[in-house]
């Protein structure tokens, strides 16, 4: 799109929210397709292809036995599945009705598990059979008076699972459209996607329809830019907000078609772009990192793609991807699941994800105190070259659902920040502001880090460790690797007296705990953890420190070939800040 078709940036963003089309939800909008283009392809899976009008018809018959079940407007339905059509299914047939569908992590386990059920109220639990083997981990830890219904679909291209003991999801016959997709308003909550935020446990993120609906007619006017048979390539997690909004609303907002891969393979990725012929893919960074480190391949060649949407890519990466996968734009942005400040990178800056634009705010931070820096009790704006939070207003157009947990809404809350009266969301990410306005992503705050294109809770790591009777005292944060994109996993943790380290024990108790990204990649052992005056652990020198081998302390490295933690030798340790592909970490899975 010509930049002088883009004109106002701010006015265009508000034609896109106001015009035609601004007032219908995703299930709405496939109903519409279904009659305005019944034979356009909508969803690619492997060998299955389904048109619009054969979606609609696949997610009645869902809806319709959700009706029958007794589910309706305001349940909670739990939806633990891999990547697959019935993913698409289960959530749109919720839409439909009204419905709420809570979108669990597929890699979530035992106590986190048991968290997320009962955090979000679920009154059933549609599982997909790939994901039995976690719910019966959990056995009857559910609170009999919140424990929700299970409903069990069976995936079609997997294993054969038992499941005499369970009751098995079959959609109903009648392929019309249920009553009432088009009465829900837009503010309406459609689902609750679990994230960590910056603080604590993983938290219920409230996700109205619109939400969706505008980040797709946004993201599909701006970034995407749809012609006619445009082909999206997904191969990201569905009960991520990053999937579930930046491919697939957009999508449905503009009459595209979808490609869905079951997960990402840096070997098999750019086999599928040709095999869909894809226009476009959306990315995490560390997605991005490990193609291009993957040895020139027959088909990262020829291909159609013309544009590709995402966040964390760092500037090595950037521009190694657009020169050697010849890639004519590169689009990053940054949003949140929960946040109310999205910005978006149009001119094509490297590094940049975008301008400051639209009421957005960025607040000086003093990284030594660890605390805004304040002027009379106000907080400072940056000024270019400053370092600064960024903070989302909370307003009429720009409002702030929070999470299904109040006290948590309300802690990521600021009041009176610039001036007295005002209200503002603290995205807990540190950005630097240069002087084309331009807003590059520096670090993330407080007790969360990302990594594997996750957010991972430093507070629900220690609670695993200080379960395991080989550990006393734990503090978790992340640490930088030379070369990679977030923050990988570490502890440094205090051993019981007398006890020796049981690496294979730990192992095999953070494989039943945690999903597999959450899980320490170092663990540092010392005799004891260095508190601050107010007895808060000094994370910061902890972390300053990396995960370098010291005198006097023994670094652990989870060794995914076998299972266990072995000491990180200066052999291991030079060939991974050298970033050397195929070290024990290059092996840990993604």
């Amino acid at each position: 799109m010509p930049s002088s078709r883009i004109g106002s940036y701010g006015l265009l963003v508000r034609g896109l929210l106001e015009g035609a089309g601004s007032h219908r939800t995703l299930a709405l909008e496939l109903e519409r397709r279904a009659r305005t283009q019944p034979a356009h392809p909508f969803l690619l899976f492997g060998d299955r292809r389904y048109d619009y009008a054969d979606a609609n018809r696949m997610v009645n018959r869902t809806a319709h036995a959700y009706r029958a079940a007794g589910l309706v407007k305001g349940d909670v339905v739990a939806l633990l599945m891999a990547n697959r059509p019935e993913f698409l299914w289960h959530y749109l047939a919720a839409g439909k009705l009204g419905v709420v569908v809570a979108l669990v992590n597929t890699q979530t386990r035992g106590d986190g598990l048991v968290h997320a059920l009962t955090a979000c109220g679920a009154r059933w639990v549609v599982a997909g059979s790939e994901c039995l083997a976690a719910l019966r981990d959990i056995g009857d830890r559910l609170p009999d008076e919140s424990a929700p219904r299970l409903l069990v679909d069976r995936d079609p291209d997997g294993p054969d699972v038992d499941t005499a003991d369970l009751t098995v999801f079959s959609p109903a016959e009648t392929v019309t459209d249920p009553p009432g997709t088009g009465a829900h308003r837009l503010g309406d909550t459609g689902a609750y996607i679990f994230t960590s935020g910056t603080t604590g446990l993983p938290k219920a993120a409230v996700v109205s329809y619109q939400r969706l609906t505008t980040v797709g007619r946004v993201l599909g006017a701006l970034a995407w830019r749809f012609e006619p048979d445009d082909v999206v390539y997904n191969c990201l997690p569905l009960f991520h907000t990053h999937a579930l909004a930046i491919p697939l609303a957009s999508v449905l907002t503009h009459g595209a078609t979808l490609a869905l891969g079951r997960r990402f393979s840096a070997g098999g990725f750019w086999r599928d772009i040709h095999r869909f012929e894809a226009t476009g893919f959306n990315y995490i960074g560390e997605m991005c990192r490990y193609l291009v480190n993957t040895p020139p391949g027959e088909f990262e060649g020829g291909h159609r793609v013309r544009v590709v949407v995402g966040q964390g890519l760092r500037p090595d990466a950037w521009t190694t991807l657009r020169d050697r996968f010849a890639i004519p734009r590169i689009v990053e942005m940054y949003a949140s699941t929960e946040g109310n400040i999205a910005t978006l990178n149009l001119s094509g800056t490297v590094g940049s994800v975008g301008k400051l634009r639209l009421g957005g705010k960025l607040a000086k931070w003093d990284f030594e105190q660890g605390d805004f820096v304040r002027e009379n009790g106000r907080l400072v704006p940056c000024e270019p070259g400053d370092v600064g939070v960024l903070l989302g207003p909370i307003r009429k157009r720009t409002p702030f659902a929070g999470y299904r947990d109040a006290d948590a809404t309300r802690a990521k809350v600021l009041t009176d920040a610039f001036r007295d009266g005002d209200a503002l969301f603290d995205t807990g990410d540190a950005f630097r502001l240069d002087e084309h306005n331009n807003l590059f992503f520096v670090d993330r705050l407080g007790d969360s880090f990302r990594y594997k294109g996750e957010n991972v809770s430093t507070t629900e790591v220690e609670e695993q460790l200080l379960r395991w009777p080989g550990i006393a005292e734990a503090s978790v944060y992340g640490v930088t690797i030379p070369g990679r994109e977030g923050r990988a996993g570490m502890a440094s943790v205090v051993l019981p007296d007398g006890s020796a380290f049981d690496g294979a024990g730990l192992a095999a108790h953070l494989d039943a705990t945690l999903p597999r990204y959450a899980q320490p990649v170092f663990i540092r052992v010392r005799s004891s953890l260095e508190t601050t005056a107010t007895l808060k652990l000094s994370k910061l020198r902890m972390q300053s420190e990396g995960f370098t081998p010291q005198a006097g302390e023994i670094v652990y490295l989870r060794d995914e070939s076998d299972r266990d933690y072995r000491e990180l030798t200066w052999e291991l340790y030079e060939g991974i800040v050298r970033s050397e592909e195929g070290t024990t970490l290059d092996r840990r899975s993604t």
